[in-house]
């Protein structure tokens, strides 16, 4: 059973470190840096497009946290658009989903208690409560 629990931690390890190159600027060097936006232009040069078509476009606040990000289409029309929200202890508590006229489509709001996410809230349009997920943890 211990094999089975190292080869599962190696392979998560592993996985990890695979994604770092895929994950945008760390907090830190946003900090560190004083970004305050970052926007990532594409060309689509075998599809003779040559002018930049803006990809993604991530905003920060003061302690680096992303807090909206925008993602586009190589028309320029927006695909994704979120808002992100923290708490106190810089945990992720609300994800805002907007449409492209940035009119809120969904909202999930996080709550925590001593540092773990107990419950999940799935909110729509109207601010009403349409689905919740609750959190429980076993202790050794």
């Amino acid at each position: 059973m211990k094999e089975k629990n190292r080869v599962v931690y190696l392979f998560i390890a592993t996985l990890l470190l695979a994604m770092i190159p895929m994950m945008g600027q760390s907090t830190k060097t946003v900090v560190n840096k004083k970004i305050a936006s970052q926007t990532v232009y594409e060309y689509f040069i075998e599809e003779g497009i040559d002018e930049p078509v803006i990809e993604s476009v991530e905003r920060f606040d003061e302690k680096g946290n992303l807090i909206e990000l925008k993602e586009l289409n190589n028309k320029g029309e927006v695909k994704t658009w979120e808002k992100y929200g923290y708490n106190e202890d810089g945990k992720m508590v609300e994800v805002k989903v907007l449409d492209v006229k940035g009119r809120v489509e969904s909202t999930e709001k996080s709550i925590f208690k001593d540092g773990l996410r107990v419950e999940k809230q799935y909110f729509n349009n109207k601010d009403q409560l349409v689905k919740r997920k609750v959190y429980e943890y076993e202790y050794r």
